[in-house]
């Protein structure tokens, strides 16, 4: 069983919005300016785009590697639940019937583009003290999923993306995990073949609840999460073809064995001094 396994996952924190108490009791709490930094791995290793791993005995490579993080809750030692936003951005959407709509989207979404590196995403000001759980969404869903990605600010994490494909279309939404790559299939310990994993749509998005202490202070405002994308495949066999590539619904058994890891992935590396 790989470390993976081991993983528990805190996560993100940011701007503040509350559940379970009222602003005014939080009005005399300390509060600090947080960010989220999300570190990719493959197979417990750092991972960078041409570096070739072992996957499950193949050598393989990774091009691109990105996950959407959404509906993030983190619990104090209070008990209080915390639940982040950002700054409202109204575009215009589709609802469920197809008919044109505008919708407002305030909810705090990370999009971490792990090809490019570490991924380091301001979260705006949360209080100070202990925390001993985070929950979150790994995907977009609801009305949030349905809007036009070409309208958000190009800063936004919605907003569509130049080099790799984030969106597919009104009706399937976000691609909520993207993996792409090579795979050696002969054994020769050289990569021959391309592999890639893009999962999106409501039903195959999976809620994460880690039960983790962790403290944020005003000299420990950086949450340092670790992904660890091999694991998102760890039931694939790349060397198949029938398990090469999958975009959900054109190779659902594939898709299927992505969705069940999606909430296994991801471990807290630690809470550190922000930059």
């Amino acid at each position: 069983m790989k470390a993976l396994r081991h993983f528990f996952l805190p996560a993100l924190v940011a701007v503040l919005f509350l559940t379970g108490c009222d602003a005014d009791s939080m009005a005399g709490d300390d509060t600090v300016d947080a960010s989220l930094a999300v570190q990719g791995m493959f197979n417990g290793q750092p991972l960078a785009t041409g570096t070739t791993y072992d996957h499950n005995g193949a050598a393989v490579t990774v091009a691109a590697a990105r996950v959407y993080l959404s509906d993030i809750v983190l619990t104090t030692a209070d008990g209080d639940e915390i639940t982040l936003a950002s700054d409202a951005v109204t575009v215009p959407a589709k609802n469920e019937n197809d008919e044109d709509i505008t919708h407002t989207v305030t909810d705090k979404v990370v999009l971490a583009k792990n090809d490019l590196g570490m991924s380091e995403n301001h979260l705006g000001e949360i209080p100070v003290g202990d925390y001993t759980s985070i929950s979150f969404r790994v995907g977009i869903v609801g009305q949030d999923n349905r809007v036009d990605p070409t309208q958000f600010p190009a800063s936004h994490p919605m907003a569509k993306q130049t080099d790799f494909n984030n969106h597919w279309s009104w009706a399937s939404g976000y691609i909520y995990l993207r993996l792409d790559g090579e795979v050696d299939t002969d054994n020769d310990g050289t990569v021959d073949t391309h592999w890639e994993a893009h999962i999106g749509r409501d039903s195959s998005s999976r809620m994460v609840t880690l039960d983790t202490d962790f403290t944020v202070s005003e000299m420990s405002n950086q949450i340092h999460i670790m992904v660890d994308y091999q694991h998102f495949i760890d039931a694939v066999d790349l060397t198949n073809p029938q398990e090469q590539i999958t975009h959900g619904m054109d190779n659902p058994p594939m898709a299927a064995k992505v969705v069940g890891m999606l909430d296994g992935a991801f471990m807290l590396h630690g809470v550190h001094e922000g930059h």
